[in-house]
């Protein structure tokens, strides 16, 4: 019988290093989104500045060829930073649902430590340990 407590604690033990190995994967992909991110933010940041730019200015009475090309431009420019930021809010959006995959996999990981404490244990009451896995 304690062989088969054995080798259903080491498999435990296995599933609790897979999560956490999983949850390393998630924060990984976190930082990639995260990095995609501030790129965007600064791609963003260099639409808006074109837009503030002196050639965008107009200091006398524009002709209607002029007022044509100038709103042209200024509607482009407009459209790109509309889909610049479409993406960063998709791009939060992912962010977001990667982080509530990992609180999930995170209270997992809580669970499957508290339940090893408390065999380690003896089965007893888990102590009030400092440091503990199970987050008490």
């Amino acid at each position: 019988m304690a062989d088969a407590d054995e080798t259903r604690r080491a498999s435990e033990i296995l599933a609790f290093e897979r999560e956490a190995e999983l949850l390393v994967v998630h924060q990984l992909d976190l930082l990639a989104q995260i990095e995609a991110q501030l790129r965007s933010v600064h791609h963003t940041m260099r639409r808006i500045e074109r837009l503030r730019t002196a050639k965008r200015r107009v200091g006398s009475e524009l002709t209607n060829g002029q007022r044509q090309t100038a709103l042209v431009g200024l509607s482009a420019e407009l459209t790109g930073l509309d889909k610049q930021l479409s993406e960063e809010h998709e791009c939060c959006g992912v962010m977001q649902e990667t982080i509530k995959q990992m609180q999930k996999r995170l209270a997992d990981l809580k669970h499957v430590a508290a339940r090893l404490e408390e065999k380690a244990s003896g089965g007893q009451e888990p102590s009030d340990r400092g440091g503990s896995l199970g987050g008490r």
